[in-house]
C-alpha cells in the first residue's frame, strides 16, 4: 500500500559513495570524504550509528578492510583503522574488530565510538569472524570461509566459549537460534535450556535479523534459485522467541529480483521491518499490510542498509 502521509524511514544504502536516503523524498545527501572509483561498500547498523566496510574490487585481498563510522550527512567519516571483520557490541557505542598485526597475528579489539580503543584486545585467529555480542557473550564465527567452520558464543573479554554450535543463525537478548539439519533449536541462554523449532517454511537457511530489542526476529528464508529457476523469492517470517511463535509477514512470498543487489532488511527503532525491494517498505508487526515509499531506491551494485537513527 501507498502510503500516502510517508512511512517516515531514512537510511543510509552503501553505494559507492554512500547515499542517505528518505524514503519518502528519495536521496537527501552524499556524504563527503568517502573513498570512490572501483571499490564496494557494505554497511552495518550499530545501534543508533552505523560502520562501512570499503572492500577492494577483486575478492582475494592482500590485507584487511578499511572501517569507517558514518558522522553525519555533510562530514566526513572518521576511520577505524583497518580490519578482518567488525560487529556491533552489545551497547550500540562501539564495536568489536578483528585487528591484523602481522601475517599470521591477530588480535580481538573493542573500540567504542566515544573514546576509542579500549586496550590492546587478545590474541585472535584470522580467521575469526565477528557477529554481534549480546549480553551472554560475542558471537563468531570460527575457521569463517572455511569447509569446517564452527560458530561460537564467547566470553570476549577471556576467550573462553559460552555455546558452540555447527551453525548459529543468530544471537540477541537471551536468546540464541541454531540451525539444524530438519529443524531448528532456539537456546534461552539465560535458562541454558533449549527446545526445538518446527521450520515454519520448506526453504534455504534463513537470513535472521533480530529487532532492536531483541523481543522479535525476523527470518528470511529467501531462495535465490526457486525449484532450480533463475526465480528468485523471498518469504520473511517473524520468530517471537518468548513465545516461541512464528508470524508470517503479509504478501510473503514473493518473486523479486533484489535478493542479491539493491535489497536487505532491517529494524526501525519504532519496531517497523523495513525492507528494500525496489522501494522501501516499512511493517509495524499486526499491522494487515506493508506501507511503501513513494522514491524509488538508487540502482546499482550496492546491498544492505543501515536505518538511521
Amino acid at each position: 500500500m501507498r502510503a500516502t502521509g510517508g512511512i517516515g524511514i531514512t537510511a543510509l544504502l552503501p553505494t559507492v559513495g554512500p547515499t542517505l536516503f528518505d524514503a519518502d523524498h528519495g536521496p537527501t545527501a552524499t556524504p563527503p570524504g568517502y573513498p570512490g572509483g572501483d571499490i564496494g561498500l557494505s554497511v552495518a547498523r550499530v545501534g543508533e550509528h552505523a560502520v562501512l566496510t570499503v572492500y577492494p574490487p577483486y575478492t582475494q585481498s592482500p590485507g584487511p578492510f578499511e572501517l569507517l563510522e558514518y558522522t553525519g550527512p555533510s562530514s566526513p567519516p572518521r576511520s577505524l583503522g583497518r580490519a578482518w571483520s567488525v560487529a556491533p557490541d552489545a551497547g550500540g557505542d562501539g564495536v568489536w574488530l578483528i585487528r591484523q598485526d602481522s601475517p599470521d597475528n591477530c588480535r580481538l579489539q573493542h573500540v567504542s565510538f566515544a573514546d576509542g580503543e579500549l586496550g590492546r584486545g587478545q590474541t585472535a585467529s584470522c580467521r575469526t569472524q565477528v557477529r554481534t555480542e549480546t549480553a551472554h557473550g560475542l558471537l563468531i564465527t570460527i575457521n569463517s570461509g572455511a569447509a569446517e567452520s564452527t560458530d561460537a558464543l564467547i566470553d570476549p573479554a577471556t576467550g573462553r566459549t559460552v555455546r558452540q554450535a555447527p551453525r548459529i543463525l543468530g544471537a540477541a537478548g537471551d536468546w540464541m537460534l541454531l540451525d539444524g539439519l530438519t529443524d531448528l533449536t532456539l537456546v534461552d541462554l539465560r535458562a541454558n535450556s533449549s527446545r526445538q523449532l518446527s521450520r515454519p517454511t520448506i526453504g534455504r537457511t534463513p537470513t535472521v535479523v533480530p529487532s532492536r530489542e531483541g523481543t522479535v526476529w525476523a527470518a528470511d528464508f529467501a531462495d535465490p534459485a526457486y525449484r532450480n529457476t533463475s526465480t528468485q523469492t523471498r518469504d520473511i517470517w517473524l520468530l517471537r522467541p518468548d513465545g516461541p511463535t512464528w508470524e508470517h509477514a503479509p504478501g510473503m512470498p514473493f518473486t523479486t529480483e533484489h535478493l542479491k543487489r539493491g535489497g536487505g532488511f532491517d529494524w526501525s527503532a519504532a519496531g517497523d521491518l523495513v525492507l528494500a525491494d525496489d522501494v522501501l517498505a516499512a511493517w509495524h508487526p499486526g499491522e494487515p499490510q506493508w506501507r511503501l515509499s513513494t522514491a524509488a531506491l538508487p540502482k546499482g551494485e550496492w546491498t544492505g542498509f543501515a536505518v538511521l537513527p
